[in-house]
């Protein structure tokens, strides 16, 4: 209709979802229409192997909504994938140019090409790129046992490598290269000590699969990864539905002690409020905010425990604490053994998303009641899928009701494409020793680089073993004893932000706001994801200049080189001994009347000069810059 826009979502129910929080922050009057959408399904066993019926939801609102409709689908995470869109869009247009192939002549293409470019298409997708969807379910089961155990312990010989026929998920895949296009060392090549668990062709499901119960390090916690480990189709997905359930499990509260008609779950009273303790990823504060209310502990440190204690010592009843282990962008630490004792001292509940310290890292299971995670970092390597994870805790106070909510009606779904789960499985293979080569990477870079810059360029580093005394106390507490470290991200800053933006210009890598990728990312953090609220987010310790960096899995002393390169440039010093510089006049059009002076001298309008300075560093020449006058 006129005026109207629009969003897709991957299920009915997440589509409802959305509609009643776009009629609670605008009014019940709000019109929002649905449609749901569905592929065709396979006909035959043949095309179960690349063909599976997908439905999809439309909500429609009108252009002005469309901002507050928007919100849901960022906060919530619950998102249509790229491959999953990509596969319905083919889908539709198979189906849409069967139906009517007649030729246009306003520019566009002709049917007869348009179906051409349909079979080719098809061809690639069917026989070149396309995996085997009847491996998706058992796929998510490995997954799930991965992050169960924290590493595959049956080793099968069979893997997943018949599945793809693409060259990109081959095993021999290209080198990693820096920014500059320097590759990794031979030496330096990853082979996962990890092999992949066997996929039969027939897609047996979870469901049919025997396991062993899987334990924490030296705790008898047992895992189950069919009932206890769920996947979803973003990290904040995750966390989304972490709060949910602890809604729904308010609402029962207030069923038995009230007469309350109202079916509206969370948004404030009578609901308890959660706590956010330490500064976290913007969306999940937002999540806290929007869909309930909840008390902001933004410093993250014992002064934060102390307000904590606080509320408690008040009389006030918190429904959940919610807690970065560590903190991004701050890397701090909360402590979590004190959080534990105050949750079975008062009764509240504990949600730890573990991203940043991911799951070789830190084990903290123990001390939460609800484990979530971003797979698309680290887990996954590549930054070519998006996913996420929920734990629960089987020693939980909460985890018989979890089990009951994620399998109700109103609970959890799986929409985790079954394209990306297959691409899933296969980049988290060796994600245990691509975990431990970043953790090496990244003590190097830090000890032999940037630690030496502390209180000259850098104002200082934040990291869990040098952020505070009390960080690195709480870290080592959970560090897991096994394969253990404190992570691949950092952040920097700097005295004068203007070295901060040479420095961060200098740096010879990818940019960009994402961490635990293969290569190693870089970021004006605060800028990016805070730029309308510099102000407020100073006084949690989030400066403007602050850089973020992701390490990855190139050559350490690649790396070393890169930021030593940014530095030096930062600091002006260049190698300028070795440096000579030639200046070369270029005049053009019209006769230059001031070459001898570049500097001072006025230049008629009608004079056209270029000065091209070149360095020469050694043998090698380089253009280094262009005046143009």
């Amino acid at each position: 209709m006129e005026n109207e826009t629009c969003l897709c979502f991957p299920s009915y129910r997440i589509a409802n979802r959305c509609r009643e929080f776009i009629k609670v922050k605008t009014g019940l009057s709000t019109k929002v229409r649905i449609l749901q959408l569905c592929t065709p399904k396979p006909v035959n066993q043949e095309e179960r192997l690349w063909r599976r019926e997908c439905k999809i939801t439309v909500v429609f609102v009108d252009e002005e909504i469309f901002p507050i409709m928007k919100q849901y689908w960022q906060h919530s995470g619950e998102i249509v994938s790229s491959r999953m869109a990509e596969y319905i869009l083919h889908e539709l247009e198979v189906k849409d140019n069967l139906k009517k192939m007649e030729t246009t002549n306003n520019g566009r293409k002709s049917a007869a090409e348009d179906e051409n470019r349909v079979n080719e298409e098809y061809i690639e997708t069917r026989f070149g790129r396309s995996l085997n969807f009847l491996a998706a379910d058992k796929a998510k089961f490995l997954i799930r046992k991965r992050i169960a155990t924290k590493v595959v312990e049956k080793v099968d010989s069979e893997s997943l490598t018949d599945l793809f026929s693409f060259e990109h998920y081959n095993e021999n895949s290209a080198p990693f290269t820096t920014g500059n296009g320097e590759p990794l060392n031979d030496d330096q090549q990853l082979n996962s000590n990890v092999p992949a668990e066997a996929i039969n062709s027939a897609g047996e499901s979870s469901a049919n699969s025997t396991f062993e119960d899987m334990t924490t390090e030296d705790l008898n916690y047992h895992v189950n990864p069919d009932t206890d480990v769920y996947l979803f189709p973003s990290g904040m997905a995750s966390i989304f539905t972490a709060h949910r359930l602890l809604l729904n499990f308010d609402a029962n509260r207030l069923s038995r002690s009230s007469t309350r008609q109202d079916k509206l779950v969370g948004y404030g009273p009578p609901f308890k409020k959660t706590v956010m303790f330490g500064f976290p990823y913007t969306d999940t504060l937002s999540i806290l905010r929007k869909f309930n209310h909840t008390h902001f502990l933004g410093q993250g440190d014992s002064t934060s425990m102390d307000a904590l204690k606080k509320i408690l010592h008040s009389g006030e009843q918190i429904l959940a604490v919610f807690i970065e282990a560590p903190s991004n962008p701050l890397l701090k630490m909360g402590d979590l053994q004190e959080l534990k004792r105050l949750s079975d001292l008062y009764s509240f509940y504990i949600v730890v998303d573990e991203t940043v310290g991911g799951f070789v890292n830190i084990d903290v299971l123990p001390y939460a009641d609800i484990i979530c995670s971003s797979l698309t970092k680290i887990f996954s390597g590549d930054s070519n899928v998006i996913a996420g994870s929920l734990v629960l805790n089987p020693r939980g106070k909460i985890y018989e009701f979890a089990k009951k909510f994620m399998k109700s009606e109103n609970g959890y779904e799986d929409c985790l494409w079954c394209e990306d789960a297959l691409c899933l499985e296969r980049n988290s293979r060796d994600f245990v020793e691509r975990t431990i080569k970043v953790n090496t990477n990244t003590d190097v870079l830090l000890t032999k680089v940037l630690l030496p810059q502390v209180g000259k360029l850098f104002k200082k580093i934040y990291y869990p073993s040098l952020t505070s005394e009390e960080t690195k106390r709480n870290y080592d507490s959970v560090m897991a004893t096994r394969d253990g470290g404190y992570g691949g991200l950092f952040s920097l800053t700097f005295f004068d932000i203007e070295k901060a933006k040479k420095f961060f210009n200098n740096l010879e890598l990818c940019k960009g706001p994402s961490l635990g990728t293969n290569f190693t990312l870089a970021c004006p953090y605060a800028i990016i994801a805070h730029y309308q609220e510099l102000d407020e987010i100073a006084q949690y310790g989030v400066e403007k200049n602050l850089v973020r960096v992701s390490v990855g899995l190139e050559n350490s002393d690649v790396l070393c080189r890169v930021f030593q390169r940014a530095i030096e440039k930062d600091c002006g010093r260049v190698r300028e001994q070795n440096i000579s510089y030639v200046y070369k006049k270029i005049c053009r059009n019209f006769q230059c009347n001031v070459c001898s002076d570049t500097t001072n001298s006025e230049i008629n309008s009608s004079s056209y000069c270029i000065i091209v300075k070149i360095a020469r560093v050694g043998k090698k020449k380089f253009h280094a810059t262009e005046r143009r006058f």
